[in-house]
């Protein structure tokens, strides 16, 4: 699809909203982002629950942008959708379209009718298609709409979470025709994808996030909602100190210890080997490894955490920033892990032109 000169790409998230505000001619330049914070349990497991008041926030980040007349592209969030890989014979569109559906009903854990369906043709070989198969459920898709049009807009593309982050890395030269994992840590959960420039072979939400570590805090120290996200920024995990240290010692520590940091590194460590699970599942379908492993998300800026990460999976990992290899005006927001999503979604239309 062709834009106009200017554009705006809105990531609503679980607790905050993300948008950019880009101009797309010879190159793609950042015009503008911007960043509002939601208030707690707003939007709670990827579903709007307050419909009045993320719209409220959504308009006042357009307000500032100035881009309420632009196109606008958002994305739903992972939490409910499904990515399948499926072979169909060789056929025209319209009879693909009926097929899609009747496969679909084997993947879904509700009713076909109930689900927005979407493919990729990711290759052909003699008479078989290689097909991509996204669904997510319509009333998703619906609430999404609904917080736009309460004021009066309409999103011109709905794209998916993992798409945007693969392209991000296409468009920064970063895939070729290798395969690469995102991490990209978030308020409810994290999210890994691992894929190349053309397919999502694996997408998974992991339900541990920065939410999940103020409410280790909360819980296990009686601390109030902003205290521990005060602590959690200021301190982050404990990690072992010595190497002879065993690590079901250190766990039991977060029982008994009066040290809040000791409670986040379970948490932590489960995170961590979640993780390793994602990359060597991979590595056992497929029969190969990932050439890179980039590290994203707000969450991720969580003190030590990159660190324990690194040693469980025994592997490098890379920051991701989204702000390579695009041009911009003024300043950039400092915060750059929060944008991933909202920089891929630009990406991504500019690579489907």
């Amino acid at each position: 699809m062709l834009f106009k000169k200017r554009f705006t790409t809105v990531d609503i998230g679980t607790d905050s909203i993300k948008a950019a505000r880009f101009i797309n001619d010879s190159d793609l330049m950042l015009e503008g982002i911007s960043l509002k914070k939601l208030p707690y349990e707003s939007i709670k497991d990827g579903r709007i629950i307050d419909e009045a008041v993320v719209a409220a926030r959504l308009a006042e980040l357009l307000e500032e942008l100035n881009g309420k007349r632009d196109e606008l592209v958002t994305t739903t969030p992972v939490n409910n959708l499904i990515i399948r890989k499926i072979e169909l014979p060789v056929m025209d569109a319209d009879e693909l379209a009926e097929a899609l559906k009747w496969e679909a009903a084997d993947y879904l854990p509700y009713p076909v009718e109930n689900a927005v369906l979407h493919y990729k043709i990711i290759s052909q070989e003699r008479d078989k298609l290689g097909i991509l198969l996204l669904a997510v459920k319509s009333d998703i898709i619906a609430s999404i709409k609904s917080v736009f049009r309460r004021i009066n807009l309409t999103p011109s593309v709905i794209n998916i979470q993992p798409m945007a982050l693969l392209s991000l890395l296409d468009f920064q030269n970063k895939l070729d025709d290798s395969t690469a994992a995102v991490i990209d840590i978030g308020a409810s959960g994290t999210r890994i994808i691992i894929g190349s420039s053309k397919n999502i072979f694996l997408s998974r939400v992991i339900a541990v996030g920065g939410n999940d570590f103020s409410s280790t805090l909360m819980e296990g120290k009686n601390l109030g909602y902003n205290e521990a996200e005060r602590f959690k920024g200021e301190n982050g995990i404990h990690l072992r100190g010595e190497k002879d240290l065993e690590l079901e010692l250190l766990i039991s520590q977060a029982a008994s210890s009066g040290s809040e940091a000791h409670f986040l590194f379970s948490a932590a460590n489960n995170l961590a080997e979640e993780i390793k699970r994602s990359l060597d599942y991979y590595q056992m379908e497929y029969r190969e490894d990932v050439n890179e492993v980039f590290l994203t998300g707000g969450s991720s800026r969580l003190k030590n955490l990159p660190e324990l990460i690194t040693e469980t999976i025994g592997r490098d990992l890379y920051p991701l920033n989204p702000f390579e290899g695009i041009k911009y005006k003024g300043e950039k927001d400092s915060k750059l892990e929060e944008f991933a999503v909202t920089v891929g979604l630009a990406a991504s239309e500019v690579l489907a032109r």
